[in-house]
């Protein structure tokens, strides 16, 4: 495939780096510097926290991915919302009347950016158990000194078939889990998507790969299972972490000097490796269409419809409004010069 026909976005193909001897002093990203306990997906260890503290309540953020309650399991906790702003900023702190000690209160990372820190402090001099949602800040640091866990997801940010991580920042609070392998379908489903993937970038070809990269991700298990060897192996021998880190920051630099106008995060902190490069605009649906028919495929983090209600209308019109335009470590300014290009005139 030339550089026209190269897509931009849509999950990673599967990691086939060579492992770099542990005597050159491979650096781990922050994330990995906690005790921690590798599981198959983020929800898996959600799922683990639910488990092992049984709050009375879960709290959410009104602007999430939905996958993310399929972790607490009917009769578990009472799950319920607090309210998230067009500007991914909790708007309001009514809610807090109604945490209790011992409830779980998760917050969200967006796209690797911080904006909950006061609010995570008053739901901690509650006796709220904090939970912070860092799947979109896998390779960022500086994460909050009031989280009491912390859940990752490497699977955003690298090739691997599965993966979720546990984290926490006393080690006696990990649940000490007796963990199986991750059904096998959707182990195996989920690997195939990965080869095919990385196959097709290399060659080419029939986009197999992205029903069952649909598939696996709509129905990844939330229980107690392990992350496999090979993702494993991949996510802690075979990654040159400080270059991905470098590739990211400046691809979103590039565009925020283009796009900052419609950005969510203009400013780009020292501390944050961005997901993605989020962008608001009111014809969101309408410029999409436009975008994949020049090979460009930004996802939309998150629908909400159905599951929050409807009284959280900034957040609805956010989900309304919002892209995520791909700015990984697989592009270069100029995938990143087309892709600035092909959305102004999309607009």
């Amino acid at each position: 495939m030339n550089v026209h026909e190269r897509i931009i976005g849509g999950m990673f193909g599967l990691e086939m780096q060579a492992p770099t001897p542990s005597k050159t002093g491979r650096v781990l990203p922050p994330s990995l510097g906690f005790a921690h306990v590798l599981l198959a997906t983020a929800r898996c260890a959600l799922h683990c926290i639910v488990e092992h503290v049984h709050p009375r309540q879960i709290w959410f953020p009104s602007y999430l991915c939905g996958v993310m309650l399929q972790a607490v399991r009917p009769g578990t906790a009472q799950v319920r919302f607090f309210p998230v702003d067009g500007a991914l900023r909790v708007s309001a702190d009514t809610w807090l009347e109604d945490v209790v000690a011992g409830d779980v209160v998760v917050f969200i990372d967006y796209f690797g950016f911080s904006e909950w820190r006061e609010m995570g402090e008053r739901v901690k001099s509650l006796g709220g158990i904090v939970v912070e949602d860092a799947s979109q800040s896998f390779l960022s640091s500086g994460f909050s000194a009031v989280s009491d866990y912390l859940v990752f997801s490497p699977r955003k940010f690298i090739g691997v078939p599965d993966g979720g991580i546990l984290a926490a920042r006393l080690p006696e609070s990990l649940p000490q889990t007796v963990l199986q392998p991750a059904p096998s379908d959707w182990w195996l489903d989920a690997l195939r998507a990965s080869v095919l993937r990385r196959e097709f970038d290399r060659h080419g070809g029939d986009r197999t790969w992205f029903e069952l990269f649909q598939k696996t991700e709509a129905g990844g298990p939330a229980g107690n299972y392990a992350m496999s060897d090979l993702s494993r192996n991949i996510l802690l021998n075979s990654i040159d972490y400080a270059a991905i880190r470098e590739r990211r920051r400046a691809n979103y630099s590039f565009l925020a000097g283009i796009l900052g106008k419609f950005a969510l995060f203009p400013k780009l902190p020292q501390e944050v490796v961005p997901l993605g490069f989020p962008v608001s605009v009111p014809n969101r649906d309408d410029t999409r269409r436009k975008l994949f028919a020049a090979e460009i495929y930004p996802p939309v983090h998150w629908p909400i419809q159905g599951f929050v209600p409807d009284h959280f209308t900034e957040s609805h019109r956010l989900a309304r409004d919002i892209m995520t335009l791909p700015c990984d470590q697989r592009y270069d300014l100029s995938d990143m010069e087309r892709l600035a290009d092909c959305f102004l005139k999309a607009l």
